[in-house]
């Protein structure tokens, strides 16, 4: 999406990466100081979107190292406004916000009930205090979702012909696919905008029916047993879900792919993977 914007891009991983058109990559460790200084010194950023931060299922919400994340993340910051880097995004969580009765917008209490969340929060003020953006990603799925997430568990489980148990499902959470999360991050980068924006498809969607979408295009509801597993913590909030007001001042036709056929291709991503061919 960058690229297509006419951006010079550079990634950042720990690892090699694989030779992708037109990206140059550089390894490094983003939670040391030196991997931090070494990367900026080679780059020279005049744009900066920083995506790093511990996200593995079942152990992101509560591990200790998200208060690591938060200082790195706070002195990237400092490292990349020292060197003259003009425009800088965050990228955030929409569990900063902590238990809402509706849709949150920017203006929105932040309560924060998970470790990941106060941290993430704690970024996010010393980013919007320093006139950046920060943008706060509510529920992506699509290709390359680690195995442990809803959907892709899901999709394993009904494709082998397994049952899957899951809670009542009448949570509301708010999905967007992973082309159009990576559409609004280009955008809210490419503009002026600045502080928090929510990052969302702006539609709430209960999980039962995203599971019963899944379920019918795979032919398998009667293998879905709803309310065989309890709801707790987080995942038992009523409603997670976004206005998206403010993104819709800097991209048009949000989102651009949606639901259903982002669905249909995280289906045929699995497919094909499940079967050997990606």
């Amino acid at each position: 999406m960058l690229l297509d914007r006419g951006f010079e891009v550079h990634g950042v991983a720990r690892m090699p990466q694989t030779v992708t058109a037109g990206v140059t990559w550089h390894m490094a460790d983003l939670l040391s100081g030196a991997g931090r200084a070494d990367v900026l010194s080679a780059s020279r950023p005049t744009h900066l979107v920083h995506l790093a931060w511990e996200a593995r299922p079942g152990r992101y919400r509560e591990d200790p190292v998200n208060r690591l994340w938060a200082d790195a993340s706070i002195d990237l910051l400092a490292g990349a406004t020292a060197c003259g880097t003009k425009r800088i995004l965050g990228i955030g969580s929409c569990l900063e916000y902590g238990p809402q009765a509706g849709l949150c917008d920017e203006l929105s209490p932040c309560r924060p009930t998970t470790r990941y969340g106060q941290a993430k929060l704690r970024a996010a003020e010393a980013y919007i205090a320093a006139g950046a953006a920060w943008g706060r990603v509510y529920f992506p799925f699509g290709p390359h979702e680690p195995e442990q997430r809803l959907i892709p568990s899901l999709i394993r489980s009904l494709r082998a012909g397994e049952a899957f148990d899951c809670s009542h499902g009448a949570q509301l959470r708010d999905f967007v696919y992973v082309d159009d999360l990576a559409h609004m991050i280009a955008a809210v980068l490419d503009s002026d905008l600045t502080g928090a924006i929510n990052l969302a498809s702006g539609t709430p969607r209960s999980l039962r029916s995203v599971i019963e979408h899944f379920a019918d295009r795979l032919d398998a509801r009667h293998l879905v047993r709803f309310g065989a597993i309890a709801a707790t913590g987080v995942d038992a909030e009523p409603i997670i879900a976004a206005d998206i007001g403010r993104l819709r001042t800097v991209i048009a036709g949000v989102p651009v792919v949606g639901f259903a056929a982002g669905a249909d291709r995280d289906l045929a991503w699995w497919g094909d993977l499940l079967a050997g061919k990606a």
